[in-house]
């Protein structure tokens, strides 16, 4: 169970679930939100695959896409610098890792809803006679229950691989069991 303090104070809980077929045996797991104890929701149908897959992004360089501008634009003899600083004011600022809505498709919206969003954060350090610039990326998570009440936490690149670390090896502790 991953543990996440909101802004306003309150504890957001996610725990993971064993989803049961009809013969009382785990094929998959959802996850179950308490807020302060209370349940608030549950999202995630099936989500254990897309919990691997965002610790795997998040494990990543921070954009792949700015690499990629980069690399093209020295091979097309262009100032990768520039080039890169004209095409990201273009791009959306905030990548999103994970979006986990309500456990079935025809659910109504406000039955529950996980999203985990990467923010970059630039600042200019004068500490040296040229400067540099300092890039920190935070994760925002944002949860939705079931009355329409949402809530947020702000971690830092650590703090979510540890959260979602926590909750792949709890998925594999109330899962499936390997065939």
């Amino acid at each position: 169970m991953a543990e996440l303090t909101c802004g306003d104070g309150s504890v957001l809980v996610v725990r993971p679930v064993a989803v049961l077929d009809r013969d009382g045996a785990a094929y998959e797991v959802t996850l179950e939100l308490l807020l302060d104890g209370a349940v608030f929701g549950q999202v995630g149908e099936r989500c254990g695959f897309f919990l691997a897959t965002a610790l795997r992004r998040l494990a990543g360089p921070v954009s792949t896409l700015e690499s990629g501008v980069r690399g093209w634009a020295a091979a097309a003899g262009h100032d990768p610098d520039a080039t890169w600083t004209e095409a990201e004011r273009y791009l959306p600022r905030d990548r999103e890792l994970l979006a986990l809505l309500a456990r079935d498709p025809d659910d109504v919206t406000s039955a529950g809803e996980l999203r985990i969003r990467l923010r970059s954060d630039r600042r200019w350090v004068c500490g040296d006679p040229r400067g540099r610039w300092e890039l920190q990326q935070t994760a925002v998570v944002e949860a939705w229950g079931d009355g329409g009440r949402g809530v947020r936490a702000v971690l830092d690149h650590a703090g979510l691989g540890a959260v979602l670390t926590t909750l792949l090896a709890e998925c594999a502790a109330v899962g499936p069991a390997p065939p």
